[in-house]
Protein backbone atom coordinates (compact mmCIF):
# COMPACT_ATOMS: atom_id res chain seq x y z
CA UNK A 1 0.00 0.00 0.00
CA UNK A 2 1.12 3.54 -0.65
CA UNK A 3 2.30 5.55 2.33
CA UNK A 4 -0.27 8.23 3.14
CA UNK A 5 0.80 11.57 4.58
CA UNK A 6 -1.84 13.55 6.51
CA UNK A 7 -1.47 16.73 4.45
CA UNK A 8 -0.09 17.73 1.06
CA UNK A 9 2.67 19.57 2.87
CA UNK A 10 4.54 17.65 5.50
CA UNK A 11 7.71 17.14 7.52
CA UNK A 12 9.66 13.94 8.08
CA UNK A 13 12.02 13.71 11.04
CA UNK A 14 14.72 11.04 10.73
CA UNK A 15 17.75 10.35 12.95
CA UNK A 16 20.17 12.31 10.75
CA UNK A 17 18.06 14.56 8.49
CA UNK A 18 14.90 16.64 8.66
CA UNK A 19 12.78 16.83 5.51
CA UNK A 20 10.31 19.59 4.69
CA UNK A 21 7.91 18.64 1.90
CA UNK A 22 6.15 21.67 0.48
CA UNK A 23 3.56 20.87 -2.17
CA UNK A 24 3.48 23.81 -4.57
CA UNK A 25 -0.02 23.12 -5.93
CA UNK A 26 -1.36 22.86 -9.48
CA UNK A 27 -0.85 26.12 -11.46
CA UNK A 28 2.05 26.19 -13.90
CA UNK A 29 5.03 27.62 -12.04
CA UNK A 30 3.50 26.70 -8.69
CA UNK A 31 2.08 28.74 -5.85
CA UNK A 32 1.57 28.43 -2.11
CA UNK A 33 -1.14 30.03 -0.01
CA UNK A 34 -0.76 32.04 3.20
CA UNK A 35 -1.32 29.02 5.44
CA UNK A 36 1.39 27.04 3.66
CA UNK A 37 3.70 30.06 3.73
CA UNK A 38 3.38 30.44 7.51
CA UNK A 39 3.84 26.71 8.01
CA UNK A 40 6.89 26.57 5.74
CA UNK A 41 8.66 29.45 7.46
CA UNK A 42 7.88 27.97 10.86
CA UNK A 43 9.31 24.61 9.79
CA UNK A 44 12.52 26.24 8.59
CA UNK A 45 12.82 28.23 11.80
CA UNK A 46 12.13 25.29 14.12
CA UNK A 47 13.96 22.52 12.22
CA UNK A 48 16.30 20.49 14.48
CA UNK A 49 19.55 22.34 14.94
CA UNK A 50 21.73 19.22 14.88
CA UNK A 51 20.55 17.61 11.63
CA UNK A 52 20.86 18.14 7.91
CA UNK A 53 17.87 19.94 6.39
CA UNK A 54 16.42 18.80 3.05
CA UNK A 55 13.68 20.75 1.29
CA UNK A 56 11.42 19.04 -1.25
CA UNK A 57 9.24 21.03 -3.68
CA UNK A 58 7.22 19.98 -6.70
CA UNK A 59 8.02 22.93 -8.96
CA UNK A 60 11.74 23.58 -9.58
CA UNK A 61 13.48 26.76 -8.53
CA UNK A 62 15.68 26.59 -11.61
CA UNK A 63 15.52 24.37 -14.69
CA UNK A 64 17.43 24.33 -17.96
CA UNK A 65 14.72 22.51 -19.95
CA UNK A 66 12.67 23.50 -22.98
CA UNK A 67 9.19 22.63 -21.68
CA UNK A 68 8.39 23.95 -18.19
CA UNK A 69 11.55 25.86 -17.18
CA UNK A 70 12.07 27.09 -13.63
CA UNK A 71 9.21 28.41 -11.54
CA UNK A 72 8.88 32.21 -11.48
CA UNK A 73 7.36 32.06 -7.99
CA UNK A 74 9.39 29.49 -6.03
CA UNK A 75 12.78 31.26 -5.95
CA UNK A 76 11.22 34.24 -4.19
CA UNK A 77 9.20 32.10 -1.78
CA UNK A 78 12.22 30.03 -0.73
CA UNK A 79 14.53 33.06 -0.59
CA UNK A 80 12.20 35.00 1.72
CA UNK A 81 11.63 31.97 3.96
CA UNK A 82 15.35 31.29 4.35
CA UNK A 83 16.19 34.91 5.08
CA UNK A 84 13.41 35.15 7.66
CA UNK A 85 14.17 31.83 9.38
CA UNK A 86 17.98 32.19 9.05
CA UNK A 87 18.20 28.45 8.29
CA UNK A 88 19.52 27.18 4.96
CA UNK A 89 18.67 23.77 3.44
CA UNK A 90 21.61 21.48 2.75
CA UNK A 91 19.97 20.63 -0.56
CA UNK A 92 16.69 21.13 -2.40
CA UNK A 93 14.82 18.38 -4.25
CA UNK A 94 12.32 19.26 -6.99
CA UNK A 95 10.51 17.57 -9.88
CA UNK A 96 7.75 18.62 -12.37
CA UNK A 97 10.24 18.76 -15.25
CA UNK A 98 10.70 15.29 -16.79
CA UNK A 99 14.48 14.96 -16.79
CA UNK A 100 17.39 14.88 -14.32
CA UNK A 101 19.38 17.96 -13.41
CA UNK A 102 21.90 18.67 -10.66
CA UNK A 103 22.32 22.41 -10.29
CA UNK A 104 24.69 24.30 -7.99
CA UNK A 105 24.05 27.83 -6.80
CA UNK A 106 26.64 29.83 -4.77
CA UNK A 107 25.13 31.44 -1.66
CA UNK A 108 26.43 32.97 1.57
CA UNK A 109 26.93 29.58 3.28
CA UNK A 110 28.65 27.94 0.30
CA UNK A 111 27.09 25.90 -2.52
CA UNK A 112 23.36 25.18 -2.51
CA UNK A 113 22.64 21.97 -4.50
CA UNK A 114 19.29 22.01 -6.30
CA UNK A 115 18.04 18.82 -7.95
CA UNK A 116 15.38 18.22 -10.58
CA UNK A 117 14.45 14.53 -10.44
CA UNK A 118 11.39 14.21 -12.66
CA UNK A 119 12.24 11.33 -14.97
CA UNK A 120 10.98 8.51 -12.80
CA UNK A 121 8.76 6.96 -15.43
CA UNK A 122 6.51 9.32 -17.39
CA UNK A 123 7.11 8.71 -21.10
CA UNK A 124 7.50 12.33 -22.23
CA UNK A 125 11.03 13.38 -21.29
CA UNK A 126 11.82 17.10 -21.55
CA UNK A 127 14.88 18.24 -23.48
CA UNK A 128 17.72 20.15 -21.90
CA UNK A 129 18.52 23.44 -23.61
CA UNK A 130 22.18 23.53 -22.54
CA UNK A 131 24.94 20.98 -21.84
CA UNK A 132 26.27 20.17 -18.37
CA UNK A 133 28.75 22.82 -17.28
CA UNK A 134 26.55 25.66 -18.51
CA UNK A 135 26.52 28.70 -16.19
CA UNK A 136 23.52 31.01 -16.19
CA UNK A 137 24.64 34.60 -15.45
CA UNK A 138 21.09 35.68 -14.63
CA UNK A 139 20.77 33.29 -11.66
CA UNK A 140 24.48 32.47 -11.07
CA UNK A 141 23.43 28.81 -11.21
CA UNK A 142 25.37 26.07 -13.00
CA UNK A 143 24.04 22.85 -14.51
CA UNK A 144 26.60 20.39 -13.16
CA UNK A 145 25.02 17.19 -14.48
CA UNK A 146 21.89 16.26 -16.39
CA UNK A 147 20.21 13.80 -18.71
CA UNK A 148 17.12 14.13 -20.86
CA UNK A 149 17.33 10.79 -22.68
CA UNK A 150 16.97 8.22 -19.88
CA UNK A 151 14.61 7.51 -17.02
CA UNK A 152 16.06 6.87 -13.57
CA UNK A 153 16.00 7.40 -9.82
CA UNK A 154 18.06 9.13 -7.15
CA UNK A 155 19.48 7.71 -3.94
CA UNK A 156 20.62 9.67 -0.87
CA UNK A 157 22.64 8.37 2.10
CA UNK A 158 22.94 10.76 5.03
CA UNK A 159 25.58 10.52 7.75
CA UNK A 160 26.48 12.99 10.47
CA UNK A 161 28.98 14.67 8.18
CA UNK A 162 27.97 14.10 4.56
CA UNK A 163 25.05 13.66 2.20
CA UNK A 164 26.26 11.13 -0.36
CA UNK A 165 24.15 10.34 -3.37
CA UNK A 166 23.92 9.05 -6.87
CA UNK A 167 21.48 9.07 -9.76
CA UNK A 168 20.95 5.77 -11.58
CA UNK A 169 19.57 5.52 -15.11
CA UNK A 170 17.46 2.47 -15.98
CA UNK A 171 17.04 0.42 -19.18
CA UNK A 172 15.02 1.82 -22.05
CA UNK A 173 11.69 0.05 -22.80
CA UNK A 174 13.28 -1.93 -25.65
CA UNK A 175 16.13 -3.11 -23.40
CA UNK A 176 16.03 -6.00 -20.95
CA UNK A 177 15.05 -4.96 -17.44
CA UNK A 178 16.71 -8.07 -16.10
CA UNK A 179 20.12 -7.11 -17.48
CA UNK A 180 22.07 -5.39 -14.68
CA UNK A 181 24.21 -3.62 -17.28
CA UNK A 182 21.17 -1.55 -18.17
CA UNK A 183 21.37 0.21 -14.81
CA UNK A 184 24.04 2.90 -14.98
CA UNK A 185 25.37 5.08 -12.14
CA UNK A 186 25.04 8.31 -14.09
CA UNK A 187 25.92 10.96 -11.48
CA UNK A 188 27.56 10.83 -8.05
CA UNK A 189 27.74 13.68 -5.57
CA UNK A 190 28.68 14.53 -2.00
CA UNK A 191 27.68 17.56 0.08
CA UNK A 192 28.05 18.61 3.69
CA UNK A 193 25.40 17.47 6.16
CA UNK A 194 26.37 20.09 8.74
CA UNK A 195 23.44 22.33 9.72
CA UNK A 196 23.62 25.65 7.85
CA UNK A 197 22.59 29.03 9.25
CA UNK A 198 22.95 32.59 8.06
CA UNK A 199 25.23 34.80 10.11
CA UNK A 200 24.34 38.35 11.04
CA UNK A 201 24.24 40.49 7.93
CA UNK A 202 24.09 37.53 5.54
CA UNK A 203 21.22 36.81 3.20
CA UNK A 204 20.37 34.44 0.36
CA UNK A 205 19.49 35.62 -3.15
CA UNK A 206 17.61 33.11 -5.31
CA UNK A 207 15.15 35.26 -7.26
CA UNK A 208 16.33 37.19 -10.33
Amino acid sequence: MAMIQPFVYWCLDTPLAYFIGLYTNVPEGGEIDDEQRRWFRGQLRDAPGDKALILALHHPIYSFDDFHSGSPAMPGEVEEAINEARRVPNLILTAHVHNYQRIEKPIATGILPIFVVGNGGYWHLHNLLVPPGHHDPATDATLVAGTDSRHGFGTLEVSRDRIEGHFTTVPRPQESWSDPKGYVSFDRFSYSAAPLRLSAGESVRLAT
